[in-house]
């Protein structure tokens, strides 16, 4: 008998077990509400995407230890594995910053802008005063970016009993914890001088949208209706 016709019986199992799993696997990948949007960013920031990029993403992370890990809320970068790893990590943090400046500049966002009153009880129009304009971009592309992420977590939560489950699930709550703290930080007994705020969106837009402005994301911007100092 020809050696060439004999099969491993390993070989087979593999091989009918990533024909029954790979397209699930795959439709998983696709379900992910935010994954046209990574795959977008990667191709606007000229990074290459492919499989080896989308495995990693999507890898599942370590089972959370303590509440405050299984409610998906903390924002650090889970910590990779190697230097390959560390790459396409770091890439897709610049990438999605630089994808949400550009939705800033062309008016976009990441779920229909409505769900910002279902979530949080005001349009951005009631909450603002202004239904155009830097300010308005700006306010619309944070909160469908945080409404996406707070309806992400919930679905993981049910589904896995842990609010990032993925890679990028974590990537993409860094890269909102940042944002948040730049342009809408939470009130509190200590404010941060303008002077520093001015300075920490300086290095954000030179570092990730350097055509844009301080004044053209601010334009519009109402100190009261915005509840939080305005920058000029």
């Amino acid at each position: 008998m020809n050696s060439n016709t004999i099969h491993n019986p390993s070989k087979i199992l593999l091989a009918v077990f990533l024909l029954l799993c790979l397209p699930n696997i795959i439709q998983a990948y696709e379900n992910h509400p935010f994954y046209n949007d990574v795959k977008e960013a990667y191709k606007e920031s000229k990074f290459t995407y492919d499989s080896k990029v989308e495995r990693i993403l999507y890898r599942k992370l370590p089972a959370p230890q303590g509440e405050f890990e299984r409610s998906g809320l903390g924002s650090e970068i889970p910590k990779p594995r190697n230097s390959k790893e560390e790459q396409i990590m770091l890439q897709t943090i610049e990438a999605l910053n630089r994808q949400f400046f550009r939705k800033v500049k062309m008016g976009g966002q990441y779920c229909p802008v409505k769900k910002i009153k279902e979530y949080y009880g005001q349009s951005p129009e009631e909450r603002i005063g202004i239904s155009s304009g830097g300010y308005y971009r700006l306010f619309v592309a944070y909160w469908t970016l945080k409404v996406n992420l707070v309806e992400n977590r919930k679905t993981n939560i049910s589904k896995h009993d842990y609010g990032n489950v993925y890679y990028i699930d974590s990537l993409l709550t860094f890269v909102e914890s940042n944002l948040a703290g730049a342009f809408f930080p939470t009130p509190g007994p200590s404010q941060i001088p303008e002077a520093l705020r001015r300075q920490g969106i300086q290095k954000l837009l030179d570092t990730f949208a350097p055509s844009m402005t301080i004044k053209e994301l601010y334009e519009g911007a109402d100190s009261q209706k915005a509840g939080w100092p305005v920058l000029k």
